[in-house]
């Protein structure tokens, strides 16, 4: 073979080299979109959600393909709530949190979101939280895509693994939770507290500190006839969904399976929110 088409041939195999390399880069950032300001991108596709081990409500283990979504790295905290409460209102807002005084060392409202403001609200209803998502433009996840957060693709049953106290970078304490020796006395914690207690995609505090309000009703059967692709619950009910625990609850009632429902009227202080966002809606801004 002469020099002249030798080189040719090497100049055809870069040139198809550079293109395979150009496809996979554009696949990249085409699947992965920059995710807004202090969100977790979550890609599509399935995971198991429930657990045949847990408890009758957390079964059957199934299937689910959910599309991909962003969802917060952590839960909304007392200085974010804030903003919304002084847009809608101040005191005259219907949205104002319970205010607790001493009581689990909370506080009261609107004070704590100046002497604590990167803890998470509390004493909110599920329907504050859905007018606070939509003044943020955004939602609240469903169950499913809460889970899926949590769990990563090989379900966990607790977001950094299947032992509640492994030994991560020496440190055995990944949750806020009820007498865990967690430095927090038996309260609340500040969002971000347990960087070892992240899940596969890097969410933090998904297991502990406050239960999440989700966005399904809650039903006690609805695994066994739950949608295969995208679910969002039974259509009707009288409880939401609650998911991750608390700094209330023991370590068996943090898993990333459990789940409870509430009146969604109720506010306590151990029930807050995170959020969750369309990839579309972002891509088409």
């Amino acid at each position: 073979m002469k020099k002249s088409e030798k080189r040719h041939k090497m100049r055809g195999t870069v040139r198809l080299l550079l293109i395979a390399v150009c496809c996979q880069l554009f696949s990249a950032f085409a699947q992965e979109p920059s995710a807004p300001s202090d969100m977790i991108y979550i890609p599509s596709g399935e995971f198991i959600m429930g657990n045949d081990e847990g408890t009758p409500t957390e079964r059957p283990a199934h299937k689910v393909y959910l599309d991909a979504y962003y969802i917060a790295r952590h839960e909304v905290t007392n200085a974010e709530y804030y903003a919304f409460w002084i847009a809608d209102g101040g005191a005259e807002s219907s949205h104002t949190p319970i205010s607790y005084g001493k009581r689990a060392g909370i506080g009261n409202w609107p004070q704590i979101a100046r002497t604590k403001p990167d803890y998470p609200i509390v004493g909110v209803s599920w329907a504050d939280a859905v007018s606070y998502a939509k003044w943020a433009d955004k939602r609240l996840p469903t169950e499913a895509e809460w889970e899926k957060a949590a769990r990563g693709n090989d379900g966990r049953l607790w977001p950094w693994g299947n032992i509640f106290s492994v030994p991560t970078h020496g440190i055995t304490v990944h949750a806020n939770v009820w007498e865990g020796n967690d430095g927090f006395d038996n309260g609340l914690a500040p969002v971000g507290s347990y960087s070892t207690g992240a899940s596969a995609f890097g969410v933090l505090d998904m297991a502990g500190n406050v239960w999440e309000w989700v966005a399904d009703w809650y039903s006690d059967t609805y695994y066994s006839h739950s949608l295969a692709e995208n679910p969002k619950g039974p259509k009707t009910g009288s409880r939401r969904i609650l998911r991750g625990g608390s700094w209330v609850n023991g370590p068996q009632l943090v898993g990333s399976t459990i789940h409870m429902g509430q009146h969604p009227a109720v506010g306590t202080s151990f029930i807050g929110f995170r959020l969750a966002k369309d990839v579309e809606k972002e891509i088409r801004k």
